[in-house]
């Protein structure tokens, strides 16, 4: 009887230690926003959830000896046990955030470990090394995307991924598609530096959920959410050209469910500076205003955002004199202007199933309006783009949390009014009208077998009115094959609708005659790479080291000309061969626990068939190299950032046709820039001084005679470096919670 008793009691205990329990829960960020796709999986188990829309998991028969790994993109890994009693609340900290007020420096930038592909994520953390105004100042301080001036007049700057120009790179706000179509180029403009929370850089065609558009990689830009942000932010910047800027965001509550919040921005730069002396601003004259507001539900099953963004700007450039109130057509001084008004709204919806967990939709949506009116010298231009966007998304599992799907459907509607007056152009029409619709479907399904392996396959069909189906098939893969060191890689194919006019400045600000030779097509390419990301111990510290190799081959490609002649531009599609090769390696190590070294070399192979041979495309450097050094001391009191870009000589345009005072050589020199800045922190913000091109370097005569702006040789798009000279900044960041 004592061993009847024994037996029934030992196997109560058991039961009660082993017994198979449902867990549920939901899983947050540290602002406590729900983290979206989350992977919750049982350790050494076969099985697994994803968290829905709203964060929410549900996992049956868990044993009370099971440990949860719980995993998402950016955010550190966490082991937790689980809880039957009671709904589970996971926090995930944001790789980069700082612990115990010990800053983790290699985390203000740092590879996505769980991302199939090679995805770099830059934090608040990492964007405060610099002033970063704007989009187009975010990246300074990162080795995978190169910044610089598009030429002499407008100011423009522009971002390369791969050596290959930023309109390749799909450009999404939390994951809407923002930057593209007209403001390809002028539009990393629209987004002031301190509304921005996060980027993700990804290097290789991007997922097919998002579009066909993304060639060579995808940036997507985190603004601050209205339920998280700070209660009040308020920045102020000014520079020694007399650059002043302006920018508050303010969070305002509304109830437990709702939250809302506002960003703006205003800056100007008034003054007119010419450190070369030859006539002309080295930067446009500017003034914008910006402001965003947005708001954010969250019910216990619908969730939704929906967000109003108002934008203006203008530009006064060209020869000293020339300004906002000038007249490009009538005036005798060579102007450039661009005014930019936009208004856009944007949101999304989103839905889950309690008693389905894994299942969840989710719609995106978008609609703007942009009006650009502008020119240069004589040539002026007038563009209207209305744009409609729409993207529903299903996610669910097949079987298990190993087997997940994306599927959905989507819809692209732009509107295009296009005028150019000039009498140097020809092939084109004055007037250019264009509408395209483009309904889609795709499918993404995505196998991980556990946190060692990830298999992403997808493909998406979209149908456009006027060049017929774009089929997009995308491939990417991940393998940790030991601790610590994992192996991506990934081929995709990519498709966008060219931009000749606005996409780039050469057509507006040289007197070379423009030559349209044929009805331009979509640009379409194939892009594929591998990487291998890791680290290693060195002297009780992590070095951490990252190489890739990315070949984009385009099937057709449109093409500025400058080879055929000096005095022509011709604009065509590809006719033979296009591809870029690149190469970069990369790595970090704390050399001490507060001071930080990170450098990084880039070689770029970038062919193109212009003039009818395949050779380097000009004024882009095959050899780069970038070093960052950061120091902070405890609490982060004081921050010390200086980083070094070198860039190596770059193939000019031949200019041999033209007389002998105005030729060219054929290559640039090499020259490197160098910026830093010092903080000092304070519990309410931090003061910052810094410098941009401390050495002073500045391209020599960047304008071809500049003396005869409307004669037959001026030309200020042969740009190959920086045109400003040294810039000394200072500004305040205040924060109230």
């Amino acid at each position: 009887m004592k061993a009847i008793i024994l037996f029934i009691g030992c196997m109560i205990v058991s039961s009660l230690v082993l017994a198979q329990n449902k867990v549920h829960g939901k899983v947050q960020s540290a602002s406590q926003e729900p983290l979206i796709g989350a992977s919750i999986k049982v350790l050494d188990r076969s099985y697994g959830a994803v968290s829905d829309v709203n964060g929410h998991f549900q996992l049956e028969n868990i044993l009370s000896t099971d440990r949860l790994i719980v995993s998402y993109l950016g955010y550190e890994a966490d082991t937790i046990t689980p809880v039957f009693d009671r709904h589970m609340t996971i926090t995930l900290q944001e790789s980069g955030e700082a612990l115990e007020g010990v800053t983790v420096r290699s985390r203000s930038e740092s590879i996505v470990d769980e991302a199939p592909f090679l995805n770099i994520l830059i934090t608040e953390s990492e964007l405060q090394k610099a002033a970063c105004c704007n989009l187009s100042e975010s990246f300074e301080t990162n080795a995978s995307v190169d910044v610089s001036y598009a030429d002499a007049v407008t100011g423009t700057k522009m971002i390369q991924m791969m050596g290959l120009d930023g309109r390749y790179v799909m450009i999404s706000r939390e994951g809407i598609p923002n930057i593209r179509g007209l403001n390809s180029r002028l539009g990393l403009t629209f987004v002031p530096g301190t509304w921005i929370q996060s980027i993700d850089v990804g290097k290789g065609a991007g997922t097919v959920i998002n579009g066909y558009e993304s060639m060579t990689g995808q940036i997507n830009v985190d603004l601050f959410k209205p339920e998280s942000m700070d209660k009040w932010y308020l920045n102020a910047y000014l520079n020694s050209f007399g650059r002043m800027e302006v920018n508050a965001n303010h969070q305002l509550p509304i109830n437990d469910k709702w939250s809302s919040g506002v960003l703006f921005h205003a800056s100007q730069l008034a003054s007119e500076i010419d450190g070369n002396d030859d006539g002309f601003m080295d930067l446009p004259k500017a003034r914008q205003l910006n402001f965003l507001n947005r708001y954010k539900y969250e019910g216990d099953r619908l969730m939704a955002q929906i967000g109003v963004n108002l934008f203006m700007s203008d530009n006064a450039g060209g020869q000293k004199g020339f300004g906002f109130n000038s007249d490009l057509a009538t005036s005798s001084m060579y102007g450039y202007q661009m005014d930019t008004r936009k208004a856009e709204v944007f949101g999304k919806l989103g839905m889950i199933y309690p008693d389905k967990p894994t299942q969840s939709w989710g719609f995106q949506y978008s609609l703007s309006y942009q009006d650009f009116n502008g020119g240069a010298g004589r040539r002026i231009y007038n563009g209207i783009e209305k744009t409609a966007y729409g993207n529903f998304i299903y996610q669910n599992i097949i079987g298990s949390s190993f087997h997940q799907y994306k599927t959905g459907a989507s819809f692209l509607y732009d509107d295009f009014e296009e005028s150019f007056d000039s009498n140097t152009a020809t092939g084109l029409d004055t007037a250019m009208y264009r509408t395209e619709k483009v309904p889609g479907l795709f499918f993404e399904y995505n196998y991980i077998p556990n946190d060692k392996i990830t298999l992403v396959a997808g493909a998406r069909t979209d149908f456009h009115n006027l060049f017929g189906t774009y089929f997009t098939p995308r491939v990417h893969a991940r393998w940790e094959f030991v601790p610590k060191w994992t192996l991506r890689g990934s081929v995709g194919k990519g498709y966008r609708t060219p931009n000749a006019l606005m996409e780039n400045s050469s057509v507006w600000i040289s007197a070379r005659e423009l030559v349209f030779n044929a009805e331009l097509k979509p640009e379409e390419s194939w892009n594929s790479g591998i990487s291998l990301a890791g680290s290693f111990t060195v002297d009780d510290r992590p070095l951490n080291v990252v190489a890739d190799y990315f070949y984009t081959d385009f099937v057709n490609q449109l093409v500025y000309d400058r080879d055929v002649s000096s005095e022509l531009l011709v604009i065509n599609n590809l006719h033979k061969g296009s591809f870029a090769k690149s190469f970069q390696i990369e790595a970090s190590y704390p050399l001490t626990e507060r001071f930080e070294a990170k450098a990084a070399y880039k070689h770029y192979e970038m062919m193109m068939t212009t003039n009818g041979m395949l050779q380097q495309m000009p004024l882009q450097s095959r050899d780069r190299f970038f070093m960052n050094l950061a120091y902070a001391t405890n609490y982060d009191k004081w921050k010390a950032d200086l980083t070094v870009n070198w860039n190596g000589p770059m193939r000019i345009p031949n200019t041999d046709e033209s007389p002998l005072e105005f030729q060219q050589p054929e290559k640039s020199p090499d020259f490197f820039m160098v910026n830093a800045q010092v903080s000092r922190g304070f519990r309410w913000g931090s003061i910052y001084l810094g410098g941009e091109n401390i050495l002073n370097f500045k391209q020599s005569n960047p304008i071809i005679d500049p003396e005869n702006p409307f004669g037959e040789n001026f030309d200020a798009s042969m740009t190959w470096g920086p045109i400003a000279g040294r810039v000394i900044y200072t500004g305040i960041r205040y924060k109230i919670n």
